[in-house]
């Protein structure tokens, strides 16, 4: 594991009140984030009603997605291996999408023990309208901020989830 790293010599140490603040702040977020009404909020404006743990599977594989490689796919472990859960979760989930023809599963060419998974027509505009519908109700909320205090808050959130990826990343490897 690497060692816990400290502030710079040319940083402030963030005092314990500050952290205190932003770890009430990312509990309070990541709570409501999760809370099956605002999805379902969400769901209702995008016109479709795919649960949370299906549209992390179509995240995954609509980030594979590319106008030049229409018939992209990923394994189902890698699918899980990107969400954090297991294979037979993903399996699972993917059974049910495969049912609504949000998703193809096929045997994997290099390997038939293997099944990837692919993101129909379909899965990828139900993915797009949920997509839009969370756009549009982040514009509602941030619509009356001013526009530098959006652009502070996108750069300082992307700055703060970048180096949340790599920690992540440094833990894995370790």
């Amino acid at each position: 594991m690497p060692a816990q790293r400290g502030p710079r010599r040319d940083e402030d140490p963030a005092d314990d009140a500050t952290i205190a603040t932003i770890e009430s702040a990312l509990h309070s977020l990541g709570r409501r984030l999760k809370q099956g009404r605002l999805h379902d909020y969400i769901c209702q404006q995008a016109g479709d009603g795919t649960d949370q743990a299906g549209l992390a599977i179509l995240y995954v594989l609509d980030s594979q997605h590319a106008p030049d490689e229409p018939e992209a796919s990923w394994r189902i472990t890698d699918v899980a291996a990107q969400l954090g859960i297991d294979a037979p979760a993903v399996t699972r989930k993917a059974q049910h999408l495969e049912r609504l023809g949000l998703v193809n599963r096929d045997r994997d060419s290099d390997d038939a023990r293997a099944t990837r998974l692919r993101l129909t027509s379909e899965g990828h505009r139900v993915f797009t309208q949920f997509v839009l519908a969370r756009h549009q109700w982040l514009a509602t909320l941030l619509a009356d901020w001013p526009a530098d205090d959006r652009s502070e808050f996108a750069r300082l959130i992307s700055r703060f989830v970048g180096d949340i990826n790599r920690h992540l990343l440094e833990l894995d490897q370790a």
